[in-house]
């Protein structure tokens, strides 16, 4: 991949663009695409609530996923050792998970937008863009680095990644987000 870099336009807002190699390409998209659906299996398994549907509430789980790669990514609202009031958690929870999912799901559709169907490998992002695919980026490396391989759940496509190119990907992944990053607050 080449760095991310801001370009400048006459008329227009900055651009933010980058090169992949076709295999880094496909493999950021499989990944995207591999979290975004353990997101959306977590949103669809989510119990239901005749009152709050009534309402036109969101409702999430009210306990924290028990594969620790979607755990990282939906973390508990309190920390250990905070003054815990019976219940707290699992509300909090429960009124936010669903709203959490949904931003997440925007961002990586941001990713999957950028990449295009064609395997397009050239990605222009404007401002807003390059947030969001920053924050993308930070999701997939906070699931691959916390992915469990030996448990049942989690992605195949993750289960497939040997143990050297899961932590060599989440170094690409880092030094991809510290690109753009880079790029978007300038030298």
């Amino acid at each position: 991949m080449t760095p991310w870099t801001k370009k400048k336009q006459l008329m227009r807002a900055a651009k933010y663009v980058c090169t992949y190699d076709p295999l880094e390409r496909e493999v950021l998209g499989n990944l995207a695409a591999a979290v975004a659906n353990e997101l959306m299996l977590r949103a669809r398994s989510a119990p239901k609530d005749e009152l709050a549907e009534m309402m036109d509430m969101p409702t999430g789980h009210t306990e924290a996923p028990q594969d620790p790669a979607l755990a990282r990514l939906l973390p508990n609202f309190e920390r250990e050792g905070d003054e815990e009031f019976d219940g707290d958690n699992a509300l909090l929870r429960s009124l936010h998970e669903a709203d959490i999912i949904t931003g997440k799901l925007t961002n990586l559709q941001v990713i999957s937008n950028a990449l295009g169907p064609d395997g397009n490998v050239a990605v222009s992002l404007d401002e807003s863009e390059a947030h969001a695919f920053i924050a993308a980026l930070n999701d997939l490396r906070l699931y691959l680095a916390a992915s469990d391989l030996t448990s049942d759940a989690g992605s195949a496509v993750i289960k497939e990644l040997p143990g050297a190119d899961r932590d060599n990907l989440v170094e690409w992944l880092a030094f991809n987000q510290d690109s753009l990053l880079t790029a978007l607050m300038g030298e």
